[in-house]
């Protein structure tokens, strides 16, 4: 072999191995950056910090329209008692909390304020069937031209009187709830009762024994809290999507974790003019109606729009300058974990979950870390 061949021969053979070396150093690089997407956890570690794998879910998503309320009744669900007239509280029948029907006896209080309507209205029924007699007989004697004009319109007069004043007397113990019959038999009670005006609850009672209350006083005050509502202020701008039927998804903000559901009942017709809202009320559904209290304050959602998504909760997700990634299951055995790091589609953030766009990487079967993430990195 010559010299010329002998070059040629170690030209080829120094360029055979830097191909191989290359080769080799392109490997290793892809095995290196495949192998940094790897996120290796031990049995230990897992069980340890409590890490969880689980699947994609499907849930609801809500376009929801963000308000603060409170709870209460509609008007003609409240009532408050007073005496029709002045008297001492003789007896309390109710407690506060206590559900009554409407009619049940509240309380019994007792004066001389009823005595005398009573009195006055036993003396005043006496009194007009002698003034309606003579009223008649005047009225035939004016007809016959016997009787003057004058004496019949006096008898009239003093008989209509007699009869407008026993009519009001009548009515003012109606109002106290006696019976005007027994009345005007003589049968006098120095005391009266006070009835519920309303099916409810006694949700105050400003009175004991023996306390002197007046007609401007509130005794009792009721609520019927079955017909208890929320109501919602929405701003002008929203309250064209508003429309009874809608779903409201709501929280207490001593329990935010716990949602509960109503459902619009009515949407306001007008805009206040200091703060540019509408009233909607929704009525709370049966299993949680019960415990809400009036004058309670709500965070609310109204959903105006929903739809059905693949999701998983925010711990699932690691985000890194403005990408999002998973980590996915790849194999595990009785020492550790293998998990890879890979990229996803997210869309709507709904609270603590995270729309998921699936893809050929990430299926609905896949087997993701989805609790402990931040402790996996």
């Amino acid at each position: 072999m010559d010299y010329k061949n002998i070059s040629k021969f170690f030209t080829a053979l120094f360029i055979l191995i830097s191909l191989f070396s290359c080769k080799n150093k392109n490997q290793a690089n892809e095995e290196s950056e495949a192998d940094s997407s790897l996120v290796r956890i031990s049995k230990a570690q897992f069980d340890h910090i409590n890490m969880q794998t689980g699947a994609l879910q499907k849930v609801e998503f809500n376009d929801e329209i963000k308000v603060r309320g409170m709870t209460d009744v509609p008007p003609q669900s409240k009532a408050t008692v007073s005496p029709v007239v002045s008297g001492s509280v003789k007896a309390i029948f109710v407690h506060p909390g206590d559900r009554v029907k409407k009619g049940q006896p509240l309380l019994r209080f007792e004066g001389q304020e009823i005595i005398g309507l009573q009195q006055s209205y036993m003396e005043i029924s006496g009194q007009l069937k002698s003034l309606e007699a003579e009223y008649k007989r005047q009225q035939t004697l004016f007809s016959e031209n016997v009787s003057s004009e004058k004496l019949f319109l006096e008898a009239e007069s003093n008989y209509k009187k007699a009869l407008a004043a026993g009519e009001g007397l009548k009515q003012q113990l109606l109002l106290l709830n006696m019976n005007t019959d027994e009345i005007k038999q003589g049968k006098i009670s120095p005391s009266a009762v006070i009835y519920a005006p309303i099916d409810g609850d006694i949700v105050r009672i400003n009175a004991d024994i023996s306390k002197y209350i007046q007609p401007s006083d509130v005794v009792i005050e009721m609520v019927d809290t079955r017909q208890l509502q929320l109501y919602l202020p929405v701003f002008e701008k929203d309250i064209v999507s508003i429309r009874t039927g809608q779903k409201v998804v709501f929280s207490l903000p001593e329990s935010s974790d716990q949602s509960f559901e109503a459902t619009v009942t009515i949407v306001g017709k007008a805009i206040d003019r200091t703060d540019r809202t509408a009233i909607v009320q929704a009525l709370p559904h049966e299993n949680i109606q019960s415990t809400l209290l009036t004058g309670m304050y709500i965070n609310a959602g109204i959903v105006i729009a929903s739809k059905t998504v693949w999701a998983l909760p925010m711990d699932a997700i690691i985000a890194e300058e403005g990408e999002y990634y998973v980590l996915l299951l790849q194999s595990s055995d009785d020492n550790e974990y293998v998990f890879r790091k890979t990229k996803v589609q997210t869309g709507d953030r709904n609270g603590d979950i995270m729309e998921f766009i699936p893809d050929e990487a990430v299926t609905s079967s896949s087997v993701i870390l989805i609790k402990g993430t931040f402790n996996a990195l």
